[in-house]
């Protein structure tokens, strides 16, 4: 077991190394806050060197307010070179390797090609000449360090320019951004993937290294792509550095070289900022309500298939409706997830509340802990956990889960997006998601018309409307499932329409109706010829057609 010390936790960098550490059960990492270490205190290192062996010490701890640093050196210069050299002091009295994270911001811009590790640094700042000094200091006192210059780092997590400029965009129309500093960004779970890779490598070739993403921008063409990619429309205009001045200057070129990062570390994957930053997106999206989500939907799986699994007994609601311990196992694993979000929920296993306070509600979720327990009880693996978002009525996210083949759905409505994943096991693995999701795609129409059927609820009206394709000169084909399946087959094109002809709840059809409004599918009420609406006096829903 490797044990890795990382300071500065809570930045954007320590989290994101925390998100993808359950990648890798063979690193321990222990998460050393400023409140729990703080590096500027020479006694408060060694006490937490004391306590326990480390292998590496990740410094994600650092003064990083580039403006600020002009009027407030004193504390800049602190953290960043008296408490990096108290860590590499630390480091080489325990026999610790150290990986530092430095910046483009010790380089004046001067130069029109990447910076290579051996050009000479002349920081144009306060900032920039505190992280200079704090790498002069490290290879002053120590052999085994690892330096690692990043640029334009940004993440879900933190303070950063995507998060910065999404929330500007939400409050205003229109949006200035410098257009002649070049760089590159580089997304901070990149970033974390690559020290864990220098750290399970066995050719320790210590000394400076560059990392980015691969390519080069300026701050407004990011912000551009960042805006494209999140569906934003907003009125953007590119301007010179002089029209936005600052206490620091930046350099208006800190493109890095990568050539020797990639011959070292071969193993090392580096993406094109682009692709990262769609990831980072999706990311962000996610990183609180769907992340929740998404993992209170796998948890539940796991707790059903335990049950699924074994010799259960049946019992039946009022309703006729059957009822088992995995649905009151997963409904609360679901509730102990949702709570935490301070979201008001409705699910088909709470006690319903009464309908003069939920029409109060702005937002709510919608969960059926398991949608299919007839599907459930007939152990035929076609059931679903199901958990939505609605805002005004209508599903924001769904998130449906297949615990018996371990398949998670999971698609936002209004950021147009929807993804499928096969998992290992049912553990929620955001760095796994991530990186093994599908998009789904709707099918386009070919001379067969897959008509989605009921396993349980196939009924008349819905052989009718059936019959009425097949005589109209369509040529139709049943694809039978059970649950909220059936919204997914739509959504990744393996049927064209799910008729639905009969009584469901809007637990049953809330997340099915966001993946499937995700990807241009909708979900149509047959009495309005408009969406299904939630949060209804009624829960019951009308008759509905799901169709592209």
């Amino acid at each position: 077991m490797m044990n890795v010390l990382v300071t500065g936790a809570d930045g954007q960098l320590s989290n994101c190394l925390e998100d993808l550490s359950g990648a890798y059960p063979d690193i321990n990492f222990t998460y050393k806050t400023i409140d729990q270490l703080d590096i500027t205190d020479r006694d408060q290192i060694k006490k937490a060197f004391d306590e326990s062996p480390y292998n590496y010490c990740i410094n994600c701890a650092a003064y990083t307010a580039v403006d600020k640093a002009e009027t407030d050196s004193q504390t800049a210069m602190e953290v960043n070179v008296l408490g990096a050299s108290y860590l590499a002091e630390a480091c080489r009295s325990y026999s610790t390797t150290l990986i530092h994270i430095s910046t483009d911001f010790i380089f004046d811009g001067k130069k029109s090609e990447p910076y290579l590790e051996s050009d000479k640094p002349n920081p144009l700042g306060v900032y920039g000449e505190s992280k200079y000094q704090g790498e002069l200091r490290i290879q002053e006192i120590l052999d085994q360090f690892y330096i690692i210059r990043t640029s334009w780092l940004y993440s879900e997590h933190g303070n950063n320019f995507m998060k910065t400029m999404l929330r500007l965009a939400a409050e205003r129309e229109e949006l200035n951004v410098v257009n002649d500093q070049h760089g590159t960004p580089t997304y901070a779970r990149d970033l974390a993937r690559a020290i864990v890779t220098i750290i399970q490598n066995t050719n320790k070739e210590y000394g400076i290294y560059h990392y980015s993403n691969e390519g080069e921008t300026t701050w407004f063409e990011f912000t551009e792509s960042i805006f494209k990619q999140s569906n934003i429309d907003i009125r953007l205009n590119p301007i010179p550095t002089s029209e936005y001045p600052t206490p620091a200057k930046r350099p208006s070129y800190s493109v890095l070289d990568l050539g020797k990062i990639k011959r070292v570390f071969p193993k090392i994957e580096i993406k094109n900022w682009k692709d990262s930053l769609t990831e980072a997106l999706i990311n962000y999206n996610m990183n609180t309500l769907q992340q929740t989500a998404v993992t209170a939907a796998i948890r539940a799986g796991k707790a059903i298939m335990e049950v699924y699994d074994s010799e259960f007994a049946i019992e039946y609601k009022d309703d006729k409706s059957p009822l088992t311990l995995a649905d009151k196992n997963a409904n609360s694993i679901i509730n102990d997830h949702l709570r935490p979000t301070d979201v008001p929920i409705i699910s088909e296993e709470n006690k319903q509340v009464d309908y003069d306070i939920r029409k109060g509600w702005t937002s709510c979720w919608v969960v059926d802990p398991v949608d299919g327990t007839k599907e459930f009880i007939k152990r035929n693996g076609e059931f679903t956990v199901n958990i939505a978002m609605v805002k005004d009525g209508q599903p924001q996210f769904g998130v449906i889960y297949v615990p018996a083949s371990r398949v998670l759905y999971f698609g936002d409505s209004e950021k147009k997006q929807a993804f499928r994943v096969e998992l290992n096991d049912h553990t929620p693995d955001l760095e796994y998601i991530l990186s093994h999701k599908e998009n789904l795609r709707p099918k386009d129409k070919d001379n067969v018309t897959q008509v989605v059927g009921s396993r349980s609820h196939m009924n008349d009206e819905t052989l009718q409307f059936i019959n009425k394709l097949e005589s109209g000169g369509e040529s139709v084909e049943i694809v039978s499932k059970g649950s909220s399946l059936k919204f997914c087959l739509v959504a990744e094109g393996k049927a064209d329409i799910y008729p639905r002809f009969a009584p469901t709840m809007e637990w049953d059809t809330a997340a099915g109706q966001a993946i499937c409004n995700a990807v241009g599918v909708e979900v149509i009420n047959r009495e309005t010829n408009g969406p299904l609406l939630y949060n209804k006096e009624n829960l019951l829903n009308p008759w509905f057609l799901v169709k592209k």
